[in-house]
């Protein structure tokens, strides 16, 4: 049976003589994660300029959210304090402040830090030069935030009572931070060119054409492409993760989605039986999620021998190489899964060797996350529906299908504005005969009786040939209408006249009966002799009981006068 698996976040510490070590072992040691195997940690360099009660207030926390965090986010933590709030401390103690204690840290150091943040400038990498991103920012902090909640929690006499953290330090960061966005048309036809080469060169060539990371890189990509699964949830894939569909031609993928522990379960085309026992030759390269899927696994099996008893089951395995980068590695040439790590490296030169260049001309920095919205805006553009999108992706609300993963195509904005212009020129369609026969009947502007036809010159009582006065202003005197030449009644306006037609009559009991007369009743008698007498008189009374029963909304807060 499928069902959601119970999720467990706790980190193993190493055990010595059958003990589980309780407290940090020493400024270095090691955890080990199920999901990410050993990972070390080294605070030495940390204890410099007489931090060392510090650095052991930092260490503790991390041994302690060991329980809480998995092993990449842990490292993650270790580097963001090392990076940034160390480097800050280093800027502290050049200003004449250090800070050496955990109860030196206060609400104001907080809000130096945020500020120290805001200087920082990339020094690495593609941004370098640029200032620190939102989200850098952001992370900066949360993880800083996360360490000092841990001691108020555990150590509560060592923090300072000041310690007190901004409400919202990045207002609107979803907002501000850009989602991911999908490969263009013209970048997924170059990234599907170059993995189908790799895909020939292996099933025509043989595996040892190219390196085992990159064989995994080339699957990592299709499979993403073919499925728009997380990435974590590919990389974890496992020997059982395929299996049969209650129909023949189907296949069923389930993947993990860790921070939930819901398993993602999707079904795609599979090879029917009958179609390849037809063909005279099958096709040496698989051309369907579950051909890949088996292929890979068959190329990895042997690996699995050798791999450890927790990385068995998986079926991203590779040996990785001796590179004489880090002597001391115990990872090098031994079996390991693919990490994050080494994949991201993997599609890095991916597309090197493939000389892939993005649709500004700059060297494409594939990105196996952006596969997942790319995959949803690709079954969006094929459906129109995105209920199936959420369904596809795993989400659980379309909303956030919507708003994250699904950008529009090109095509739609020309779409829209096609459906929008076609819906007013519905609503405010009138036959150009009647135009004309009216224009030259009343000696108006054909542009005039195209807006008096289209609703543009209505009032609050009806309509009018030409609302403009001699200095372009709109007139606005509705009680005016009835003395103006330029007032005009169509049939659909008696409703609207006859609303204010009751309107007035309500006034009886409000007001003397002669300033009543003198204000309103030459209007009443100007609508029962002059105007209702122009239409027919079934017409006259269905109007008037709409407007008794319904009045129009500019006349309704008056109830029904009856």
């Amino acid at each position: 049976m499928i069902g959601r698996k119970r999720v467990n976040r706790k980190v193993d510490s190493i055990r010595l003589d059958g003990q589980v070590i309780d407290l940090p072992p020493a400024w270095s040691f090691a955890i080990i994660c199920k999901h990410h195997g050993e990972i070390r940690f080294d605070f030495q360099p940390l204890c410099r300029n007489e931090r060392e009660e510090l650095t052991k207030q930092f260490r503790d926390a991390v041994w302690s959210l060991r329980h809480e965090l998995v092993g990449q986010t842990l490292r993650g933590v270790f580097q963001q304090i090392t990076i940034y709030f160390w480097a800050f401390l280093d800027d502290q103690e050049g200003a004449g402040n250090p800070i050496t204690q955990l109860g030196q840290i206060d609400g104001k150091t907080i809000k130096d830090y945020l500020a120290w943040l805001e200087t920082r400038i990339v020094s690495v990498g593609r941004r370098k030069g640029q200032p620190l991103s939102i989200s850098a920012k952001k992370n900066a902090y949360a993880t800083l935030k996360a360490v000092l909640r841990n001691r108020q929690n555990k150590v509560p006499a060592y923090v300072s009572p000041e310690l007190k953290f901004p409400k919202s330090p990045f207002p609107n960061i979803n907002r501000l931070t850009p989602k991911r966005q999908p490969y263009s048309k013209g970048e997924q036809d170059k990234i599907i060119a170059a993995c189908n080469e790799d895909l020939r060169s292996i099933h025509e060539n043989g595996a040892p054409s190219l390196p085992s990371a990159q064989i995994l890189a080339v699957h990592l990509i299709v499979l993403a492409l073919a499925t728009g699964r997380n990435f974590q949830g590919l990389l974890e894939l496992r020997h059982d993760s395929l299996k049969p569909h209650p129909l023949k031609d189907r296949e069923i993928l389930i993947t993990e989605k860790r921070r939930s522990g819901f398993p993602q379960i999707s079904s795609y085309r599979a090879n029917a039986p009958e179609r390849i026992a037809d063909q005279e030759q099958i096709l040496s390269i698989p051309t369907t999620v579950g051909n890949h899927f088996r292929w890979l696994r068959e190329y990895t099996t042997p690996m699995a021998v050798e791999a450890d008893k927790a990385d068995k089951d998986f079926i991203f395995l590779w040996r990785v190489p001796y590179t004489g980068r880090h002597p001391q590695s115990t990872r090098q040439g031994r079996i390991r899964r693919f990490s994050n790590e080494d994949a991201r490296n993997a599609v890095d030169s991916f597309c090197e060797r493939h000389s892939l260049m993005d649709d500004r001309g700059d060297p494409m920095r594939l990105s196996i996350a952006r596969c997942r919205p790319t995959f949803g805006t690709n079954l969006y553009a094929r459906t129109r529906d995105i209920r199936k999108v959420q369904i596809a992706l795993g989400h659980g609300s379309a909303e956030t299908t919507a708003r994250h993963y699904v950008s529009l195509p090109i095509e739609a904005e020309r779409d829209h504005l096609f459906v929008g212009q076609a819906m007013v020129g519905w609503v405010t369609s009138a036959d150009e005969t009647k135009a004309q026969t009216l224009a030259a009947d009343g000696k108006m502007p054909l542009e005039n009786v195209r807006e008096l036809l289209r609703g543009g010159y209505n009032t609050v009582v009806a309509r009018c040939r030409n609302p403009f006065r001699e200095n372009g202003e709109v007139c606005g005197k509705y009680m005016a209408c009835f003395k103006c030449p330029q007032m005009i009644v169509f049939e659909d306006d008696l409703w609207r006249l006859y609303s204010f037609y009751y309107r007035l009559l309500s006034e009886r009991n409000k007001i003397a009966p002669h300033h009543w007369v003198k204000t309103y009743g030459w209007v009443i008698k100007s609508i029962d002799q002059d105007i209702s007498t122009q239409f027919d008189a079934q017409a006259v009374a269905e109007a008037k009981h709409q407007a008794k029963m319904t009045p129009h909304p500019a006349w309704a807060s008056w109830g029904i006068h009856t």
